[in-house]
């Protein structure tokens, strides 16, 4: 990236902080603070050791230095701001959970945002949290920070557990009759994929068992529909049985959660600030609602800059969408939108002027 492209870039990076403000977390004078500037490109260097005592402070570092990323510890400390981590004097730190789209199974902002649904649900009813906030990361996934006061002082190995549970690490079919809630959960996933067979009379298809069988199969269920739907399945023909241990598989598949192991086990993680740019899309790390997460849309929603007419060169080829609009970009000189400009700035597919 030229000169001229980085000037632009800190010109409207600092344009956005002078006119919105940033999610200040709690305890805010116990956290270190991290930054990427955007003299730094095309490195990655991040100043970090920092610790501000309020806001008024915090604005005036993002309004001066203009950060492409900006980042702050999920860990409280004595001494956010000593260089050494063992001088910091560790004092506890939110439980942080991250949803990478590209690392799920199937991929794709979308399957995101339905697994970071299904984890605040299961926060929520499982462990009974009730202080917790739901944010778009700005670039390819979602974070939950837990702030109840009984997770602070949680270790790394405690934390893991945790992510067991969610993933549902180590379970097997052998277990289904554990009483369990996740167990419970996947024996009632199995029970309604057996009884819509049944209602679909599609249970010679999908269980590839004869006629005879599956006729006597709907009586079992409808005697003991209760037993099947709590894991119990010894009623069932042996074959029937054989085929649950790969509905087993499916619907462990459909209900875990897949977390990024490392962010929750560690007490000491630098997180994304919700309220900063997030400095590879130009996209605003945005905090949301449980209720209003299901509307939301990153392209769309988290694009915060304007419709203002700007050169730039496009490096490649390039096809995207913001704010509902399809750019099919060949290489060579454009006017685009700001919103457009900058985000080719930031993913490096363009640079500033002609």
């Amino acid at each position: 990236m030229d000169t001229i492209t980085k000037s632009y870039l800190k010109q409207k990076f600092s344009e956005y902080y002078s006119r919105n403000g940033v999610y200040t977390p709690g305890r805010f004078e116990t956290r270190e603070w991290a930054f990427v500037n955007v003299d730094s490109i095309p490195e990655f260097i991040m100043h970090r050791h920092i610790a501000f005592q309020n806001e008024i402070e915090l604005r005036g570092y993002l309004m001066k230095n203009t950060p492409l990323h900006a980042y702050f510890s999920s860990a409280y400390y004595e001494k956010p701001d000593a260089e050494k981590m063992d001088d910091k004097g560790w004092k506890g730190a939110d439980l942080i959970f991250d949803i990478d789209a590209d690392h799920l199974p199937r991929g794709g902002l979308e399957e995101a945002k339905k697994q970071i649904v299904r984890l605040y649900d299961l926060l929520e009813s499982d462990f009974g949290i009730e202080d917790m906030m739901l944010v778009f990361s700005g670039g390819r996934g979602y974070h939950i920070h837990v702030h109840d006061e009984e997770f602070l002082a949680l270790g790394s190995a405690e934390r893991r557990e945790i992510v067991d549970y969610v993933s549902l690490n180590g379970v097997s079919y052998d277990n289904l009759m554990l009483q369990s809630t996740q167990y419970s959960r996947i024996s009632g996933c199995m029970a309604k994929i057996l009884e819509n067979a049944i209602k679909r009379d599609l249970l010679t298809e999908i269980f590839r068992i004869k006629k005879k069988t599956a006729d006597n199969l709907k009586d079992i269920f409808a005697r003991n529909r209760e037993k099947i739907y709590s894991g119990d399945f010894r009623t069932l023909p042996r074959t029937v049985r054989k085929s649950m241990e790969i509905v087993f598989e499916k619907c462990v598949d459909a209900i875990r959660v897949h977390v990024d192991p490392p962010v929750t086990a560690d007490v000491k993680r630098l997180i994304r600030l919700p309220g900063s740019l997030h400095g590879k899309t130009s996209l605003r790390v945005t905090p949301l609602d449980r209720d209003g997460i299901e509307e939301f849309e990153p392209f769309r929603d988290a694009v915060v800059f304007g419709d203002e007419q700007v050169r730039v060169r496009v490096l490649s080829n390039v096809k995207f969408k913001l704010k509902g609009e399809e750019f099919r970009l060949r290489a060579g000189k454009h006017e685009l939108p700001e919103y457009a400009a900058v985000f080719l700035i930031c993913r490096n597919r363009a640079l500033y002027g002609w």
